[in-house]
């Protein structure tokens, strides 16, 4: 008697499982039925009407590539979008749509690691795609790219015109509906191609002086320390007359293949310090170059442009793997036997960009007192 009872409990309980799906692929049939039966409008995706620009005016250094990251607000809008440059004009109502003029500009195709051991490895990573100037990606970040440069965009002088103030307009999109943000503006600064660029006067890229007009010129200076001045025994200074001046000097230089930066050392006398002096540098690791070039007068090396190629942390930059990436870190040392038999190591550091393709050159300029490499 039990045993029929359980099989019964059983047949029910199938049973009631049997019409839940049944009801439940009804009621799927049955919605699906009346969406196309009452023609029901596809859902759409939510466009906020307080989509905005909170910052409208974009500086950026012509001859790099400059991203303008956070600068949308989306207030909740459904991604993805659409962003497009529309109506770009001067302030006085001229055509300015040859800031968005196509050129052929390198992206990457796979990740840069430092760790590449060829030039060819490397470019191999990047090819070049037909870009805009000035363009917005799908999360309405700004790119200015390395191709927009003074020859099209007039950078601004000390003083800022309104009729030559470049504006645009962005038409926001998704399948929400589109709207127009208006009245964004570019106002481009000159070319600086390297830095640090504290020598270049940032308004007409003419060597920088403390004043305007005035004769006294500005100049970037390296890092150094344990270096000992060879006429005056003291600790040698970068900025301190009489205890030593040591420019650095980034700039091009002819008869190269057009991709290479070598590094030399001047004296007080402005004749090249051998590099081998600095006998402690680890010269397989001063850059990420190649087919290495040691002479009496300079290192020098084949390289990528620009420098460093991505913002990525390498040994190769300020603060190795660990640090920002943001710039390129060079490292040049000796060691010497001070007094008293002490080993001494002086170092001479500089943090730099370039990003201007070509063949350059850093210049260590020991201006006023020598460094001491000879033992006590």
């Amino acid at each position: 008697m039990m045993k029929t009872e359980n099989f019964k409990l059983r047949n029910v309980m199938q049973n009631l499982k049997k019409y839940r799906i049944v009801i439940f692929l009804t009621t799927i049939i049955a919605f699906s039925g009346c969406k196309k039966i009452f023609d029901l409008p596809e859902e759409k995706d939510y466009l906020s009407t307080k989509i905005a620009y909170p910052t409208k005016d974009f500086s950026p250094i012509l001859g790099r590539t400059t991203l303008f990251t956070g600068i949308f607000n989306a207030d909740n809008s459904t991604f993805p979008m659409t962003f497009e440059i529309l109506n770009p004009r001067f302030g006085d109502g001229r055509d300015a749509s040859d800031m968005l003029t196509k050129k052929p500009t390198l992206v990457w195709l796979s990740e840069y690691t430092g760790k590449e051991t060829t030039l060819a490895e490397i470019e191999a990573k990047r090819k070049l795609e037909d870009h805009p100037m000035i363009e917005l990606r799908s999360s309405g970040d700004l790119i200015v790219w390395y191709t927009a440069t003074s020859d099209i965009l007039a950078p601004r002088d000390s003083v800022i015109y309104p009729q030559d103030i470049r504006y645009f307009d962005v038409k926001v999109s998704n399948s929400g509906g589109s709207q127009i943000i208006k009245d964004l503006s570019i106002i481009p600064l000159r070319e600086r191609p390297y830095s640090p660029s504290d020598d270049l006067n940032p308004f007409n890229g003419k060597p920088n002086t403390t004043t305007p007009g005035g004769k006294i010129l500005v100049h970037n200076f390296p890092g150094i320390s344990g270096m000992i001045g060879a006429t005056t025994n003291r600790d040698l200074k970068v900025n301190s007359g009489a205890d030593g001046v040591v420019y650095t000097y980034i700039r091009k230089y002819t008869g190269g293949n057009g991709n290479s930066l070598r590094f030399k050392f001047l004296d007080k006398d402005s004749v090249e310090i051998d590099p081998a002096k600095f006998n402690e540098t680890k010269w397989d690791q001063v850059v990420h170059g190649f087919n290495m070039e040691k002479t009496s007068k300079y290192v020098k090396y084949d390289v990528a442009y620009p420098i460093p190629l991505a913002r990525i942390p390498t040994r190769f930059t300020n603060g190795g793997v660990n640090g920002s990436g943001d710039e390129a870190h060079v490292e040049f040392s000796y060691s010497r036997i001070g007094f008293g038999g002490r080993r001494e190591v002086g170092r001479i550091t500089q943090d730099f960009k370039i990003y201007e393709k070509g063949d350059w050159e850093i210049v260590f300029h020991f201006k006023t007192v020598n460094p001491n490499f000879e033992n006590e």
